[in-house]
Parts: C-alpha cells; structure tokens; sequence
C-alpha cells in the first residue's frame, strides 16, 4: 500500500534525524550553524573524507549566506566536504542553490523505514546460520574485517579502528554478525539513537551471498530495536540494495542527495552506509 504524503513526510524526517545523529556520533567535532531561524549541523573529522554538512534547515532569504558560512571552514582548510540533501532540507531549492555554489552532485541515496512491528518470515535462511552481537575485541575484530570484506573496503585501514572502537562507551553501536559453522559470513550495525534506531554496515562478503546472511542481519536488527524500546528503523540505501528492503517490508520515503565540494586535492569519498 503506497504511502501517503503525510506519513512519507514523517517518514524521511525520520530517517534524516536518525542520518543526523549517526554522523554526529561517528565522524569527529561538530559544528552548527545558526542565524535567526535557520541551523544546519557540519562535522570536521580526522579523515577528510568524512567532512560533513547535513541536517540544513535554512531560510530561503539567507540561504545563499548560510550555504557560504557552512563551507567556509572547509575552504578555509582546503579539505573537501560532503552535503546531504533530503526531503527535509530547506529551502526547497537547496540542491539547485548548493551548484551555484561550486558543488557537484555525486549520487542518490533512498531513505527507507518500517516498523519494528509485524516482522513477519519473508524468507527462509539456513538453519544453520545464527546472529550474535560482536562485543569483545577479538569478535569486533571479526566483525570489522567480514564487513569491509562485504564492501569491498578491505584496502583502508583507516577504518579498522573506526569500526572495532567507536560507540564503546555510549552504548549506541550494535555490532550484528552471522555466523555459520563458527565462521562470520556477513555483518551490520545497529545504531542506538536518542528516539531513533538505524541500520548501516550491512555487508556481506562476494563468497557468502545468496544464502540468507543479509535478510538473517535486518531481521535482527528489527528484533533488536523492537527490545529496546524503538517504533521504527531507518536506513539509507544505495540504489543497488533498495529491492532488498522492499521485500523485508521497508518503505521508500524519498531521496538523498549527496554533493560534494572539492578543492582539487583528489581526495577520495568512501561512501559504504
């Protein structure tokens, strides 16, 4: 049954509070930009490719002001910067005022969410397959490698130590890893926000695929945040696994649009949630 207007409105401010608290979590010193009635947020991280601006709720007569002070710091640094663009964002014309001033859109993601209820079996998986929770080192070890094994990232290292050490001491980080005769097969992560629950990191390695490892993951990961109290669970999913939540019962609740400013350095985005 398709959504209506209303309920997709609520449904991709969900997900994009829920995209707003993850970075904020994740990616280094936050920043936030107010004037009048007008805010974004931003984050500085110590890897540069994970600079962000996001969360952009800008009056349309200073928007054009506001999009210069958000860049400003990372023009000032020449270090490159990401925007996400959501249904959320204002003014309604923010991606088309973004280009004007000298970014490039890169791609789309779709914001999708469901209920936690009715988690009805679309699939069958293995029997022999299980979800455990990753808490120990050496398990968040394991469950660091399967999933950038999954992506495809296995090359940098920058993100091993990202991913075995962050959310340890807030509690927000849920690592998730199937297993299947004692070897991690694929991975995901629940994040824990203040009112809202998120999926990322769902990553299943090329040889493990086609066996029930995701499905077994998002499963869980309902599961889970129906346990601790959550209503729904957000996502933001590249182009290529959308089908896959269509079927779990998620539903599409707009587009994000991701844009980059970049000051001719050649530095890489690694986009992998």
């Amino acid at each position: 049954m398709a959504l209506d207007s209303a309920t997709m409105d609520a449904g991709a401010c969900l997900v994009s509070e829920e995209m707003a608290q993850y970075f904020l979590t994740v990616d280094g010193q936050p920043g936030t930009y107010i004037l009048g009635d007008a805010s974004a947020s931003s984050v500085r991280a110590p890897h540069v490719d994970r600079n962000r601006i996001f969360r952009a709720r800008l009056g349309a007569d200073t928007a054009d002001e506001g999009i210069e002070q958000l860049l400003l710091p990372f023009r000032r640094a020449a270090v490159p910067v990401t925007w996400y663009v959501d249904s959320c964002s204002r003014p309604n014309d923010l991606a088309t005022r973004l280009v004007t001033h000298g970014l490039e859109l890169r791609y789309f993601w779709t914001g999708m969410v469901r209920s936690v209820d009715g988690m009805e079996r679309v699939e069958e998986v293995p029997s022999d397959m299980t979800v455990v929770e990753a808490v120990s080192t050496s398990e968040r070890e394991q469950w660091m490698h399967v999933v950038l094994e999954g992506f495809g990232l296995t090359q940098f290292h920058d993100l091993e130590s990202l991913l075995v050490g962050t959310g340890l001491l807030s509690g927000r980080w849920h690592r998730l890893m199937a297993v299947q005769d004692g070897t991690p097969v694929g991975g995901a992560l629940l994040f824990a926000g203040d009112g809202v629950a998120g999926l990322h990191w769902l990553g299943v390695p090329q040889m493990f695929r086609k066996r029930g490892a995701g499905i077994l993951l998002s499963r869980e990961a309902l599961a889970q945040a129906a346990r601790m109290g959550y209503s729904h669970l957000a996502l933001q999913a590249n182009p290529e696994v959308v089908s896959l939540y269509v079927r779990l019962g998620f539903d599409s609740v707009g587009d994000i649009a991701v844009f980059d400013w970049r000051p001719g350095i050649g530095a890489l985005t690694v986009e992998p949630d």
